[in-house]
């Protein structure tokens, strides 16, 4: 199996050499493989890319630039490409940072700094505490709405404009899925405008595929208590369900309100 290799790894750095990995491995299918190259011109193609020439694919760029692509292809052009791998239906890290990052990049106004803040801090406390309290929930139920578009933008993309595809591959399933990154953000736009909710627990949910929370990890490294404002635990985190992301876009039809195009690969 190809978790087995990975199985006494602790959870973060066992998803993070699964990606790695699989990362590798997609890279591979692309240079070595003709059938599933074929497949994906057809796919690129399909989503009004125009390719020209061989496909190529490498780390380069990403290695360069340190955003979010992950992947580069050289069709004509250079195409960014932003790989989620999943093993199971869980949910996977898009972004961490710290919440003074945020507030600058949102111009957040000091009363969501704080509420965010005390949030993060509540839960380095207790893991068992609520993260938004009911009576803050309105305000940042309104702050998370009305920045959505700026937020999916940087957890997705962090500006980066070579990033054109999201693929996400089931490793079970052994498929991968291709979508426009700009169609992408705009399915999850219209899923989560509206519809920023709270679990029990008082964790941000955007929409269905998306939560906010408390970042977490033990630190064992770091000579620092959790409950430090300065511990790397205390960042705010949010997180992306690839796998149901997939479904919600698999059940609706072809020229059905809220369509999206994508392509389905076997390997």
């Amino acid at each position: 199996m190809f978790e087995d290799e990975f199985k006494y790894m602790k959870k973060g750095e066992k998803e993070a050499r699964i990606g790695l990995r699989s990362e590798e491995e997609i890279i591979d299918l692309i240079n070595k493989d003709d059938k599933f190259r074929k497949e994906l011109r057809e796919c690129l193609i399909r989503l009004d890319f125009d390719v020209k020439g061989e496909i190529h694919a490498s780390k380069e760029y990403s290695k360069k630039d340190k955003k979010k692509t992950d992947i580069v292809i050289k069709i004509d052009d250079e195409l960014g490409i932003s790989v989620k791998t999943c093993t199971e239906t869980s949910f996977h890290q898009l972004d961490r940072r710290r919440l003074e990052d945020w507030q600058s990049k949102l111009s957040m106004p000091n009363e969501i700094y704080e509420v965010l803040k005390e949030a993060i801090l509540r839960v380095s406390r207790n893991p068992n505490n609520t993260f938004i309290l009911e009576n803050d929930r309105e305000n940042i139920r309104k702050f998370f709405n009305d920045n959505l578009k700026t937020v999916l933008n940087e957890i997705f993309t962090k500006g980066d404009e070579k990033l054109k595809l999201l693929l996400i591959n089931d490793k079970t399933a052994r498929k991968i899925y291709i979508f426009r990154m700009d169609e992408a953000l705009e399915f999850l736009y219209n899923n989560a405008h509206n519809n920023v909710s709270f679990t029990k627990k008082g964790i941000i949910k955007l929409g269905d595929y998306i939560t906010v929370q408390r970042k977490g990890g033990d630190g064992k490294r770091v000579n620092i208590p959790k409950t430090d404002w300065k511990h790397p635990g205390n960042q705010l985190q949010f997180k992306f369900h690839p796998l149901e992301f997939v479904k919600g876009c698999r059940e609706l039809k072809e020229k059905e309100k809220g369509y999206i195009r994508f392509c389905e690969l076997t390997y």
